[in-house]
């Protein structure tokens, strides 16, 4: 079913490149701005020399979810930063349509207080209850700016209608906080900017986003090679140890008979040496978003369903009870 979107922020087309061009792939941002007409604004006015820079991605959907078209997504402008060279990047930019989330973006912590934009400032800041702490650094930041759940929702549709509506095949690589680089150039189907972007961190290292796309747009995880072969480096002991305790950490926000489950799950995989890296769970949740940092990724959902798990997918475990 088409998404709703609302056209009153519209670029002129001296502002993208407005010819027609295959698409089989969406690449997700957030804007680290105020909301969907700043961003906006930010673009009709970014030039270099007098002539505009063609950046901007054909959606952004708003805090409040509102889903705005920007320019026609069989279009094209920048949106990668990339340093490719020219052939491939030009290749790349063109067959993905960008999907921006207005967000705030990664968050600094100074004295106790959240602060967006990198400005310690009564101006910028947070307040705590509005932001996501993955529980570690990610590319600089451990607090980002919370999506909403209509913004999750609106991402998730926008996602569906557009692989419906275009070949855009239904994946996303299966470890989708790692750095990918030019690994990715021929890779068709969804991608976070922070895939083929080292220095960038959109989007936020928020697990709802990925389980949505997975249970709402049918995305599912797709295996791809790290560069230089690191999908084969192992966790040395010291990195396995601090790994449980970040989990242990997580798991004491859960239910407690829920967390009690999910820590055997956790026990059980490593003896197998297999290793997750958990999410931010809700207090008191009795599901948690996941990832798989080590090993064999099939044995998390065997070794779930033979403890009793509820339901586990690929980027999320459910205990009975919630």
């Amino acid at each position: 079913m088409p998404v709703p979107v609302n056209h009153s922020l519209r670029l002129p087309a001296s502002e993208y490149f407005a010819s027609a061009q295959e698409k089989t792939g969406i690449a997700i941002h957030h804007t680290v701005g105020r909301g969907a007409e700043s961003t906006f604004r930010y673009w009709r006015s970014d030039t270099s020399k007098g002539a505009p820079r063609l950046v901007a991605t054909a959606y952004v959907i708003d805090r409040d979810a509102t889903v705005f078209e920007v320019f026609d997504p069989s279009a094209w402008a920048y949106q990668f930063g990339l340093t490719w060279p020219a052939a491939r990047r030009l290749t790349f930019e063109r067959r993905f349509i960008g999907i921006e989330i207005a967000s705030e973006g990664g968050l600094t912590e100074h004295d106790g207080h959240l602060y967006c934009f990198d400005r310690i400032s009564p101006r910028t800041r947070k307040p705590q209850h509005e932001a996501f702490d993955y529980g570690q650094p990610y590319r600089g930041y451990r607090w980002f700016d919370r999506y909403s759940p209509g913004q999750i929702d609106a991402l998730a549709s926008l996602v569906d209608d557009l692989c419906d509506r275009f070949p855009i095949p239904r994946r996303f690589p299966s470890r989708p906080l790692d750095y990918y680089g030019d690994a990715l150039a021929t890779f068709e189907g969804v991608i976070g900017h922070a895939m083929v972007a080292k220095d960038n961190s959109d989007p936020a290292p928020d697990y709802r986003l990925w389980a949505a796309l997975s249970e709402d747009a049918g995305v599912v995880p797709f295996e791809v090679s790290l560069p230089n072969g690191s999908n084969g480096a192992r966790l040395t002991s010291r990195a396995v140890t601090e790994l449980f305790e970040d989990n242990v950490g997580l798991i004491d926000r859960m239910d407690v008979a829920a967390g009690s489950l999910v820590k055997a799950l956790l026990m059980e995989l490593e003896r197998r040496r297999t290793y997750l890296r958990l999410h931010e769970p809700d207090n008191g949740a009795h599901a948690i978003g996941y990832e798989v940092v080590q090993g064999d990724r099939r044995a998390v959902q065997r070794l779930a369903r033979a403890l009793g798990f509820a339901r586990a997918t690929d980027t999320v475990l459910e205990v009975p009870g919630g």
